[in-house]
This record gives structure tokens, sequence and C-alpha cells, in this order.
């Protein structure tokens, strides 16, 4: 075997070693992920789905995946009522990592995907438990039930900036379990109060649903009685169908009549001229 021959041999190996450590060495991100490319730790470039693949096959490269998808947190905080009554309540918190900020994630939680996890997490039941505290405190125990859905968008409004700037989380959504509290006496005259309340609401509803149908009942006893203001509703009725009508004759001129009866003694209504 000449020198030649060895050497496109060698050039062969070469070049199969080569290509078959690029293949084991290729990354792409999937939907929902990202690819955080580095060289001896420090943070290269992000790799989105639309980016196709890389390698890292040079020595120090390395590739983490960083998932974008929504996730969601639940934390039970004991808070207090404003008049000092102990209660507990599940919030769940549905957010995202905002992909704009992945390097600035990565670099505040780590590269390992439980560990970062895990510290956001604590930090993110941190902060629920104190907007919580602020949003419950604002009320008396009596009123929590009847304004959780105050309490609820208050709580939106507090998380919302606060995730985006220390967890650099997008803020989906937020939901209130039902509110707990530690003394059952509490919770029972609470859901009295609401009951009370829901019970007043409907009774208002049939004050104002009594007093329409007394109105319109006088309104029809007084048309019945003069059959003029019947005869003009009708026509103020029949004169509203001519104007939809009108409306496709653009080049109609002059007021529009409207009759009831004959020319002579019969009604007559007149729209003005435009």
């Amino acid at each position: 075997m000449n020198a030649k021959t060895i050497a496109v041999i060698f050039t062969i190996i070469v070049i199969v070693l080569t290509t078959g450590l690029a293949i084991a060495n290729i990354e792409y991100a999937q939907e929902g992920t990202v690819q955080i490319f580095t060289q001896w730790g420090s943070i290269k470039r992000v790799y989105t789905p639309s980016d196709g693949w890389f390698t890292t096959m040079l020595p120090g490269q390395r590739a983490y995946e960083v998932n974008i998808r929504s996730f969601t947190e639940t934390t039970t905080p004991r808070v207090t009522s404003k008049d000092n009554a102990a209660l507990q309540v599940p919030v769940s918190v549905t957010a995202a990592t905002e992909p704009g900020k992945v390097m600035e994630y990565i670099r505040k939680f780590g590269f390992n995907e439980a560990e970062r996890h895990k510290r956001r997490n604590e930090i993110l039941h941190g902060i629920v438990q104190t907007e919580a505290r602020n949003a419950f405190s604002a009320y008396n125990a009596y009123d929590i039930y009847a304004n959780q859905e105050a309490i609820q968008k208050r709580i939106v409004e507090t998380l919302r900036p606060i995730l985006a700037s220390q967890l650099l989380l997008n803020m989906e959504s937020v939901q209130i379990g039902n509110p707990e509290f530690l003394d059952n006496r509490i919770e029972q005259a609470a859901s009295a109060v609401v009951a009370n309340e829901k019970q007043k609401q409907a009774e208002e509803a049939r004050l104002q649903a009594a007093e329409v149908s007394a109105k319109t009942k006088q309104i029809e006893a007084q048309t019945y009685a003069n059959p003029a203001l019947l005869e003009i509703k009708k026509l103020e009725l029949q004169l509203e169908i001519e104007k939809a009508r009108a409306e496709g004759i653009k080049g109609h001129n002059g007021p529009l009549t409207l009759v009831i009866g004959d020319s002579k003694s019969g009604i007559q209504l007149q729209t003005p001229t435009r």
C-alpha cells in the first residue's frame, strides 16, 4: 500500500468520524422550548424552533433546553382579614417564561431545570403569600366571600408587574379557591352574609320588575282608553318601518308621507325634509 492510498484512507476515516461526531451532537429546539448554546459555560446564543439545527461538537460547547410553555403553580397562603380573622385560601398562578428574557432567566436561576424551577417557585410562593395577605387584609371577615372577585382582581394587578420584573414571567391568570376560615363559626356567618346579600339583590330585582310592569300597564291603559293615541302609536311604528325602507332610496327628494285611512279623513304623518 503506497503513501497516496494511505492518505486517501486516512482522509475518509477523518471525514466519517467528523460526520458521525457532528450528527451525534446535532441539537434543535422543539415547539414550546428554546435551546441555550454555551461555550465553556458562557451563554452565546438562544436557539428557537424557527432557527433550525445547530451542533455542539467542538470542545466546551453545550446546549441546555429551557421550557417556555405555560405552567401553573398553586400555593395556599395563610392570611388574615381586616378584623384579624385567620383563614387560608389556595391561589393558582399560571405563567410562562418571557421568551425575550431567557438569557437573563438562566443567569438568574441556573442551567439545571429541576434546581431552576425549585428556586423560581420558592420565590413565587413568597410573592403570592405577600400579595394575598395584602388583598385579604382590606376586607372584614364577613365581607370576604362577597368580595372575592375584587380580591382576585387586586392580586392579579399587583402580581403581574412583580412576576415580570423579579421572575421574568408573563403571568396569564390567577385563580383563587374557596377561602377557609380557621374558625368555622366565622365561615358560617360569612356565608350567611352572602346569602342575605343575594336575597336582597333578588328582592330589589323583583321590585324593579314590578315597577316596570306597573308602568307598562299604566301606559297600555292610557293608550286603550284613547283610540286616537293608539292610532298614533301604530302610525309611529309604521313610520319607522318606512324610514328603514327609505334608507335604500338614495335619490328620494322631499318629505316622506304616511297616510292611514283615506286621503281626506285619514291620519297623515310626514318625515322632515333633509
